[in-house]
């Protein structure tokens, strides 16, 4: 029994944890930042986050991190791949908490949720 309840705490715990599962329609598309529009919108343009202090201290300069996602038929993002950047490495993290945030509704020609792949290059101020 008492090596039970331990079992039992850890299931629960680890069942209320959520995360989204992918959800493809069908096969995804390469799609462009110019035809991006005519699958997906992002609901959230601008937003904020806080970076570990470490990552910030010192570390004034601008940069992007260009970064390959799938975004799946629910508008969600999945399968960050950094690409390029600039200063390399220091802003990847960054990047990809910020692509966390990001969450997409279809456009009205994409009546049927046609999941993407898309390349974005995410611009950082230091």
């Amino acid at each position: 029994m008492k090596t039970l309840a331990p079992l039992l705490l850890s299931l629960l715990l680890l069942g209320c944890s959520s995360t989204s599962d992918m959800y493809l329609s069908q096969t995804p598309v390469e799609v462009t930042d110019e035809n991006i529009s005519d699958y997906w919108v992002q609901t959230n343009e601008r937003f904020r986050f806080n970076l570990p202090i470490q990552r910030a201290i010192g570390k004034n300069e601008d940069g992007y991190v260009k970064l390959r996602f799938l975004i799946d038929s629910n508008g969600n993002t999945f399968n960050p791949e950094v690409v390029e950047s600039t200063p390399a490495g220091m802003w990847d993290y960054a990047g990809v908490k910020a692509l966390s945030k990001q969450h997409f509704v279809p456009a009205e020609s994409n009546r049927s949720k046609v999941p993407v792949y898309l390349t974005q290059t995410i611009y950082f101020k230091g």
